[in-house]
């Protein structure tokens, strides 16, 4: 099993599909791929007897987190550095309808990083921090907040279009013990596939700061959206992500911002078995904060009717989780990730 198909998502796909007790017996390299990461295993695995999908399903919505336990069950922090509607592209297909052309001034400040950071702490909790956006790397304090978080010692990943990722900033990633990995988004293998989404020439600077990652030893990880527009080139693209020592992972598609207004449809089904996120819904490991307010998820960040609170403690009480599961009774973005997606 090598590159885009993780460890963990490949057991899961056999769980999926109806088998249970799965072994591993053997860990071998490969040596079919030149990725140093790439490794064969030998598996173990029989019929379960029942169905396994339903309680898989019913699982899902439970809701998990709260202020009780919050120490084990925290387990993601998204933290947008600038608005969601703030990005140096324009893609087709953004929740946030985000675009060069939008004004909005926020910026995270160190105060309310450090203020984040305590509210954390107060409820000892150690969730992993995802950096995202818009596009994080227009905040010019980005990387010293980065250390910051690295310093006291919670892992952390950036999520980036890459375009101004450059040898030197990849140099300092590199350097930091924490980080887990570096998510570029590339929607295909096929330059001008991927170009019709994100613009001219996103193609050539995406890799290239995939490239300066992967020299520093930087973990990367392929994010694309499984579309019309891009579905038939999803296993050209797990395969260009063996070849750069990446992995992948698919981010579904809501009809939100400018999917909506372009009314953009799902692939038909990506290619298999390779969304390497667990069985858990976003909203059920962790929240997502920007602009001074909390929010299920990072996808209805700023959607009328869901923020949670200005607080982490009013984001973890009782009374917003048990909006969150109002929530996903009514809200089309919750429907798409109940259906199996986060």
């Amino acid at each position: 099993m090598a590159g885009a198909l993780s460890e963990k998502s490949f057991l899961t796909k056999f769980v999926e599909a109806g088998f249970t007790r799965v072994e591993v017996l053997e860990i071998s390299e490969n040596k079919r791929t030149r990725n140093p990461e790439a490794y064969v295993l030998t598996l173990s695995a029989k019929k379960a007897a029942v169905d396994l999908r339903a309680p898989l399903r019913k699982t899902q919505k439970q809701i998990i987190i709260g202020r009780e336990g919050a120490a084990e069950s925290l387990r993601e922090l998204w933290i947008f550095p600038v608005a969601p509607e703030t990005c140096n592209l324009a893609c087709t297909h953004c929740l946030y309808a985000a675009s060069p052309k939008t004004r909005n001034p926020y910026r995270l400040s160190r105060d309310e990083l450090s203020r984040l950071l305590a509210q954390v702490e107060a409820v000892d909790a150690k969730p992993h921090f995802l950096f995202t956006g818009g596009e994080p790397t227009l905040h010019p304090e980005l990387y010293d907040f980065l250390d910051t978080v690295d310093d006291k010692g919670y892992s952390f990943q950036l999520m980036t279009n890459g375009t101004r990722i450059q040898k030197e900033t990849a140099t300092r990633l590199s350097k930091m013990p924490h980080l887990t990995k570096v998510q570029i988004s590339l929607e295909s293998a096929d330059p001008k596939i991927n170009d019709s989404i994100y613009g001219v020439g996103l193609y050539r600077r995406a890799l290239g700061a995939v490239d300066s990652l992967r020299e520093k030893g930087v973990a990367v990880t392929l994010a694309a959206t499984p579309m019309e527009s891009n579905q038939e080139g999803l296993a050209d693209l797990e395969r260009l992500a063996v070849e750069k020592g990446a992995d992948v992972k698919y981010i579904s598609l809501y009809d939100l911002g400018s999917a909506k207004e372009r009314g953009l449809k799902p692939s038909r089904g990506a290619s298999d078995g390779n969304n390497q996120s667990d069985s858990t819904l976003m909203c059920d490991k962790g929240v997502a904060y920007s602009e001074g307010a909390f929010y299920p998820c990072p996808v209805l960040v700023k959607e009328p009717g869901t923020k949670l609170g200005d607080t982490l403690d009013e984001a973890l009480s009782p009374e917003s989780r048990q909006r969150v599961a109002k929530l996903r009774e009514v809200h089309s973005a919750c429907q798409v990730c109940l259906k199996g997606s986060t």
